[in-house]
């Protein structure tokens, strides 16, 4: 074993170069499990400040291991550790760099990195599929070589210790102009006019929650509300107004001078009055309900960290962003680049950026006359392969809006993933992941089948077995799209279906149906059934991050139909009842969408004459909607198409049972006449069409 004393110098050495430069350094402890344990306790005790320790081991002092990510942001400490021992997970790891404060350590244990592709890593389970485990992780492979040629400190029980080379000084200098222009912004968001929100973006450690905590200390004349989904995420803000108040600070403190605290679900429920709203890691809060907030409060300042450790920020960034530069064209928008709490060329941060992908970024080309390319990609190629792997990873980031830097080890790690891309010379144009799902057993496939067991990764092929009671689906293999990305600049071009074609043609010999699973909107919904899949189910609960109902669509790859044939005639049956109840708020258009794939039905001759009857005289309302909601079930083709007031009065009122006064409501009509003269002209509407009695 290596004698300890020359390392504690380098160690202490090091620190004062780094608290002098205002850096921060990744420490690499690599061996056997105890000896890592041991060195880092030694290690800790020497540092003698506080320290933040990620581990599931009781060995390692103040050691914990939260569940979410979100426990670990915003949170500061003079050093930190990560146990490799208790699970390699990045999204833990990207966070955890974010709590170290400048002049610290990132202490990372490890095996010894020869060892590490075929090391027995607790996490690989979660990012594999149950029954398709295996022990080799691509995503360790690739780290073992980024650590073995990164500048960094590293102690190895084996080969002694690695030292780097002293710091220039100069490094240590940081620049607050960019804050201060935050602060400003913030400052006219509050005394400017109202419906004109502050979108604040910023890496971590840029000070962005504490430009917040510095605006508050400087409007002190207005009633100002934070709120964030962890309390404990606004520490900075707080402090940093206490600070510039002179006011002593303890860190459960809700409410210091003019800035109070208040959870998310509490804003929305109770909706207190404020001067100013600030939002801090708004990335983290579902994109429903920041869209609610921004609709009840007029001054408001939604913060957030870009690098997405928080889960859903893409969700933010393609979703939020869009949609506030749509409806409220006077919004302002920052980011800060400028680190604060620590200086730039920070060697931790570059580290973490370089070893998670995190600077991954998709640059759109010009198509040209060269042909497509088609073809599936293996995990060895993308962990060998750098600026193909940040190809994918950009790209898949941009086109989607749930990602997080867990993203990374799945594309590398989860064995039955395939990933299938298209090309135009070494530019990669669209990705689309698929996971195969199924084969199992006879007596695991009953157990699915009646909701027993609901094995990780096996999403569709445990779906299609409960929709059809049918535990024979779950034998066979199916083929899940998890994922499809097409460069934004090249919509449209059909690159997509043509992406599809060539994952199904590949497909067709291992899969018997190919499926997908998405949050339903009525424009997905369209590309989906244009290349031939079948809603199958809608589900019942909104996901949190976007507020849709997700949807699943399925296609056979084999002759046999009967299964896809059997679910749709499923989900047509049970829809009707549904819009009137469980999906009365479901999006209008997206509606419109579903019905238009629907079979049509034979209906009564009396039924026909009725209905045209009726329309010729002065109808009510409640005698004419039983009528036709029973007719349009059996044409649900119909709807009409030419005007969107006409399409959204008749399934508000007809399909979804709607009040006159709710739609009257909505539409902004002030009385009942001009109501009625609409909903008459979208029943003629429709009626026009259904009098043709054919399929356009």
């Amino acid at each position: 074993m290596q004698d300890y004393k020359p390392f504690n110098r380098v160690i202490k050495h090091l620190q004062q170069q780094l608290t002098n430069a205002k850096h921060r350094q990744l420490l690499l402890l690599t061996g056997d499990k105890n000896w890592c344990y041991e060195q880092c306790t030694q290690l800790l005790a020497q540092l003698q400040q506080p320290s933040f320790v990620l581990s599931k081991n009781t060995n390692l002092v103040n050691a914990h291991w939260p569940e979410h990510t979100h426990q670990i942001l915003g949170q500061e400490c003079a050093h930190a550790v990560y146990d490799g021992y208790s699970g390699l997970v990045p999204d833990k790891l990207a966070a955890l760099a974010g709590v170290v404060q400048a002049g610290g350590f990132l202490i990372l244990l490890l095996p010894a990195l020869k060892s590490l592709e075929h090391w027995c890593d607790p996490a690989l389970p979660l990012f594999q599929s149950f029954g398709q485990a295996h022990q080799y992780s691509f995503f360790n492979q690739r780290l073992k070589h980024l650590l073995s040629s990164a500048s960094l400190l590293h102690f190895n029980q084996q080969d002694d210790w690695i030292t780097l080379a002293d710091i220039d000084a100069s490094a240590g200098t940081i620049d607050f102009t960019e804050q201060q222009q935050c602060v400003e912004l913030i400052k006219k968001t509050a005394h400017g006019r109202a419906n004109r929100p502050l979108l604040i973006n910023a890496d971590r450690g840029r000070g962005k929650s504490a430009a917040l905590g510095i605006a508050a200390s400087e409007l002190s004349d207005k009633k100002i509300l934070i709120s964030s989904m962890q309390f404990r995420a606004l520490h900075s803000s707080f402090k940093h107004l206490a600070n510039a108040l002179n006011l002593e600070y303890q860190a459960g403190n809700k409410c210091i001078a003019n800035m109070q605290y208040i959870a998310p679900d509490q804003l929305l429920n109770e909706q207190p009055e404020c001067d100013l709203l600030l939002i801090d890691e708004a990335a983290a809060i579902p994109v429903p309900m920041l869209i609610k907030l921004l609709h009840l409060y007029p001054r408001v300042v939604f913060s957030s960290t870009m690098v997405g450790y928080e889960g859903n920020g893409r969700g933010y960034i393609l979703k939020f962003t869009r949609y506030i530069k749509t409806h409220f064209k006077n919004m302002r928008s920052m980011t800060l680049e400028q680190p604060i709490r620590f200086a730039k060329q920070d060697p931790l941060e570059q580290h973490i950026r370089t070893l998670l992908a995190l600077d991954a970024e998709h640059h759109s080309l010009t198509l040209h006359s060269t042909p497509l390319q088609f073809k599936q990609l293996q995990a060895h190629q993308l962990a060998s392969n750098e600026p193909l792997l940040y190809q994918v990873i950009g790209l898949l980031t941009l086109a989607h809006y749930q990602t997080s830097v867990n993203d990374l080890r799945h594309l590398l790690d989860a064995t039955k993933q395939h990933v299938f891309v298209c090309q135009q010379g070494d530019n990669i144009l669209g990705v689309c992941l698929i996971a195969i799902e199924g084969g199992f057993n006879a007596a695991m496939s009953n157990e699915i089948a009646q909701g027993k067991r609901r094995p990780q990764g096996h999403l569709m092929a445990q779906t299609l077995a409960q929709l059809s009671f049918n535990a024979d689906v779950l034998k066979p293999h199916c083929a899940r799209v998890v994922r499809i990305a097409i460069d934004p600049q090249h919509h449209n071009k059909k690159i997509g279906t043509q992406l599809l074609k060539y994952c199904e043609q590949q497909l067709q010999s291992e899969c018997h149906w190919f499926g997908a699973s998405f949050g339903g909107n009525a424009q997905l919904l369209s590309f989906w059934q244009s290349n031939g899949f079948d809603l199958v189910k809608l589900g019942f609960q909104k996901d949190k991050a976007t507020g849709e109902h997700s949807a699943l669509v399925v296609k056979s790859l084999t002759k046999s139909e009967q299964l896809v044939e059997q679910l749709v005639a499923q989900f047509e049956a049970d829809f009707p009842l549904q819009l009137l109840d469980h999906y009365s708020q479901l999006d209008y258009q997206l509606v419109a969408k579903i019905v238009s794939h629907f079979n049509t039905h034979t209906d009564s001759i009396t039924e026909q004459s009725r209905l045209k009857s009726m329309l010729t005289s002065d109808y009510q309302l409640f005698n004419i909607k039983p009528l036709l909601w029973r007719r349009f079930w059996a044409l649900p083709y119909s709807l009409p198409t030419d005007d969107d007031n006409f399409q959204y009065v008749f399934i508000r009122l007809v399909l979804q049972n709607w009040t006159p006064k709710n739609i009257q409501s909505q539409l902004g009509f002030n009385g009942t006449k001009s109501f009625n003269t609409l909903f008459k002209k979208a029943v003629n509407n429709w009626y026009e069409r259904i009098s043709h009695n054919s399929k356009p």
